[in-house]
C-alpha cells in the first residue's frame, strides 16, 4: 500500500510539475529588450508597477490597435509594456516588435479601461487615483503598408482588428486593367446656317509676263458659289 502511495504521489507531482511547464512554455511568447518600467497604463505618465529585467520571459496578452503598448503578464504582475521594448520570435529570430511585425504574427489588439484598472491593481497604494490620469486618446488602427504581403503560413487580420472606414487592403494581386474607352470622333465642322464656303477649283490662269506666246497654264483659282 505505500508503494502505490509514493508512486501515486509521485505521479501526481510529475504531473504537475509537466502541467506547469507547458504552461510556462504557452506564456513565453516575447522578451524584454533592456530594463524597462512595467506601468499600470499605456502611457509614462501611469505609476510604474515593477522593473522588467533585460531579457526576461513575458507574455505578451494584445495590444493597443497601433501596436504601441502591449498588455503583458509578467511573474506575478499585470500591466503595459512599450511594444520597442520588446522582442518576439519572427521568421526564426527574436526582433523588435514592430507594428508590421506584430500585424504579421497575429498578436490580438485589446484596449485599455477602468475595469483593466479595478481587476489588478486593487491594493496597490495609487489605485483610487484612476481619475488623475487622462484617458490615453483612442489608437488609430495600423495600416498595413502598400504592397505588403502575408507571411507564409499567416491566419488573417490579428483578433479584434477593425479596419477604418474606406481602408481597402494595398497587397495581393493588382485589379485587372482595363482599356480606357475609346472617345467619340468630333462632330463635323458645320458652316452657321446661310453660309457657303468658298470654293477652290482648278482653273486657266491669266499669262504672266514670263510665260511664252500661245503657253496654257493652269492652277487653283478661287470662285465663290451662288
Amino acid at each position: 500500500m505505500k508503494l502505490r502511495a509514493i508512486i501515486a504521489s509521485t505521479g501526481i507531482a510529475l504531473a504537475a510539475t509537466l502541467f506547469a511547464a507547458q504552461a510556462e512554455a504557452q506564456s513565453v511568447n516575447a522578451y524584454a529588450t533592456t530594463n524597462v518600467n512595467l506601468r499600470a497604463g499605456p502611457s509614462t505618465s501611469y505609476p510604474a508597477i515593477t522593473v522588467v529585467p533585460a531579457g526576461a520571459s513575458i507574455a505578451n496578452n494584445g495590444c493597443l490597435a497601433d501596436y504601441s503598448w502591449c498588455d503583458v503578464s509578467y511573474a506575478n504582475y499585470r500591466g503595459w509594456l512599450a511594444a520597442r521594448y520588446m522582442k518576439v520570435v519572427y521568421q526564426g529570430q527574436r526582433q523588435v516588435l514592430t507594428p508590421g511585425i506584430a500585424f504579421a504574427t497575429g498578436i490580438a489588439i485589446t484596449a485599455f479601461s477602468q475595469s483593466y484598472w479595478n481587476n489588478y491593481y486593487r491594493g496597490y497604494p495609487w489605485y483610487g487615483t484612476w481619475n488623475r490620469y487622462a484617458p490615453p486618446p483612442p489608437p488609430r488602427p495600423y495600416l498595413p503598408p502598400p504592397g505588403w504581403r502575408a507571411p507564409p503560413g499567416w491566419g488573417g487580420p490579428p483578433p479584434g482588428w477593425r479596419a477604418p472606414p474606406g481602408y481597402r487592403p494595398g497587397w495581393g494581386a493588382p485589379p485587372p486593367r482595363r482599356p480606357p474607352p475609346h472617345a467619340a470622333p468630333p462632330p463635323p465642322h458645320r458652316p452657321p446656317p446661310g453660309v457657303r464656303p468658298p470654293y477652290y477649283g482648278p482653273g486657266p490662269v491669266r499669262p504672266g509676263p514670263s510665260m511664252r506666246p500661245g503657253e496654257r497654264h493652269f492652277g487653283e483659282r478661287r470662285f465663290d458659289r451662288r
